[in-house]
């Protein structure tokens, strides 16, 4: 049986538009799998940083309470700790001799810690910080 070229060109083109409407949908498939993939992974990031953030605030505020120490009592020296803002911390106030006072703070939130040491040269009149900065480890 004889068919016109025509016909067998009709047959030919619907593959084609069926084949490009299939990979076209995997494309697009791909593609919002991978965006989707990358929203969760920038909301899981900014989260850790916010908490990282959070874990040094109150480090810092442990630090500062440990400082309200020092300037009530000249000749403070000992621990303590602080709950809130969803972690807690603790410092630690030692001498050094003399006027000198070093204190160690940890804030902690859910798995993350981060660490704030303090110098201190001069407890008398004023209480004069000669150093603060964040530490790895004590």
């Amino acid at each position: 049986m004889y068919r016109p070229k025509s016909a067998k060109n009709k047959n030919f083109s619907g593959y084609v538009i069926v084949y490009s409407v299939i990979i076209l949908g995997m494309v697009i498939l791909a593609a919002s799998l991978y965006f989707s993939w990358l929203a969760t992974f920038s909301i899981k990031s900014e989260i850790s940083y916010r908490q990282s953030d959070q874990t040094r605030y109150l480090a810092d505020t442990c630090a500062e309470i440990a400082l309200q120490k020092i300037w009530d009592s000249a000749s403070y020296t000992g621990s303590g700790n602080f709950s809130g803002y969803g972690g807690s911390c603790t410092y630690a106030v030692s001498s050094s001799g003399g006027e000198n006072r070093q204190i160690n703070a940890t804030g902690t939130v859910n798995n993350i810690t981060r660490r704030v040491k303090i110098s201190i040269d001069q407890v008398n009149s004023k209480v004069n910080v000669s150093s603060w900065r964040e530490v790895s480890d004590f």
